[in-house]
């Protein structure tokens, strides 16, 4: 009796020693992002919480805006972030003092290189941010701009084929506007940003990589041949009624409403916005919309070829002052190469930069679409140029091309003048 007694009080003591030791093994990890959109965050905290049982993530989830001058800020504080989503832009510059060398943690505490788990363009294009040829960040995937989207069952009605170039384009529109006068044709946002991309993609159709010449100094200009062409064929579009004028005063989120309300036959935005594509993000949202496609931009430019610029977006970083860098090592490989893709691929936001990964068929509603889909993807992997915008200048170029559109402003004028404000050192170009 007392022997069974004892068993009794050493199994209560083992259990009551591995409960305290699990609790003391608790590591909690703080996750700063702004991306993806916040119920796919909670998604994908909550399946590595799963697969970790031991590890607990706290989300401090940021406006964009916001976490811009949050992040830095909560980093150069010694503010307690183990893992940082990093935005692929000057950010990196700006932060990658407090971040970890990539290489070496997963080297350390990776389950391999991480250069086996992500494609070599986006570590390519993640070190070319840093600008000392040091890996911080793993992205997430690759966005692109600027494609086209569809809604296929309006297309049916219409009798309506994708348009490859300029021509079909323009017929494309006139019947539309023959048939169903009441829909808009080609919806977009007028915004100047936006018309930057869209020349930008124009001058990447007959000149593949004019961006990167110009944006890494490489003798790329903007008062050039190849520019000029681009550029005229921005303005000419309006200029013969193929895209409205209208269109110019539509902001983002009404040119995305006219979409999703089926008001509008074809889309022109980033790939930021291929969650259109996908079943599940579709009916998580709410959308009405049941066939939609996507494709890249017609081709404006006689001789011309299809052409997109892309660049890593959302990348993943490990600061200096974390003092649980095994654990966000495995919450970074989780989510950029591990099991956690699967958590957020299902929205489309980028394409991923997992090595050779690709999507469940089951997320698009038909062949077709998936096939769609796949086209542009391979697109935006083997891009002519990097979309690394220098976001205040494509504000500068957008105006001039809407003074252009609205005054007439001739071409040879606007480019000699936007050559002289990308000299001038006034905007955020320096490498």
């Amino acid at each position: 009796m007392r022997v069974s007694k004892f068993i009794v009080l050493a199994g209560t003591l083992a259990v009551s020693w591995n409960s305290w030791a699990v609790a003391q093994e608790q590591t909690t990890l703080t996750f700063w992002t702004w991306a993806p959109p916040a119920p796919v965050v909670d998604r994908m905290v909550a399946a590595f919480e799963k697969a970790n049982p031991n590890i607990d993530v706290k989300v401090n989830f940021l406006e964009s805006s916001a976490y811009q001058q949050r992040l830095p800020l909560a980093l150069s504080s010694g503010d307690p972030v183990d893992v940082a989503a990093v935005q692929t832009s000057s950010m990196v510059k700006l932060v990658k003092d407090y971040l970890e060398p990539l290489p070496e943690l997963y080297s350390q505490y990776g389950t391999s290189p991480i250069e086996t788990q992500l494609a070599p363009k986006a570590l390519e294009q993640a070190k070319l941010l840093a600008g000392d040829d040091t890996l911080y960040i793993a992205p997430m995937g690759t966005l692109g701009s600027v494609v086209a989207y569809y809604n296929l069952d309006l297309m049916d009605e219409l009798g309506l084929q994708i348009p490859k170039n300029r021509a079909e384009l323009a017929a494309f529109v006139k019947t539309v506007k023959q048939k169903r006068p009441d829909l808009v044709p080609v919806a977009f946002t007028g915004a100047n940003w936006f018309l930057d991309e869209i020349c930008d993609t124009i001058i990447e159709q007959g000149s593949p990589g004019w961006f990167n010449r110009l944006r890494y100094d490489k003798g790329g200009r903007l008062d050039s041949p190849e520019a000029k062409a681009g550029f005229e064929a921005t303005v000419g579009l309006f200029k013969d009624g193929i895209f409205g004028k209208d269109t110019l005063d539509l902001d983002y989120g009404r040119s995305v409403e006219l979409f999703q309300q089926g008001k509008s036959v074809m889309f022109l935005q980033g790939t930021w916005e291929m969650g259109t594509l996908s079943v599940p993000f579709r009916k998580a949202n709410g959308m009405k919309l049941d066939n939609v496609t996507v494709s890249p931009l017609p081709v404006m430019l006689d001789g011309g070829t299809p052409a997109i610029r892309s660049f890593i977006e959302v990348g993943l970083a490990v600061p200096k002052a974390s003092e649980h860098k095994a654990e966000a090592t495995k919450f970074v490989e989780f989510m950029t190469s591990g099991d956690g893709v699967s958590q957020w691929d299902d929205t489309l936001f980028v394409v991923p930069a997992k090595q050779n990964y690709t999507l469940p068929t089951d997320y698009f509603s038909s062949e077709r679409v998936a096939k769609d889909y796949g086209v542009v993807a391979d697109l935006m992997r083997n891009a002519s140029s990097d979309r690394n915008n220098v976001s205040d200048f494509s504000n500068v170029v957008g105006d001039a091309l809407i003074q252009s559109i609205t005054s007439g402003t001739p071409v040879d004028q606007q480019l000699k003048y936007l050559q002289g404000e990308w000299d001038s050192g006034r905007y955020s170009n320096a490498l």
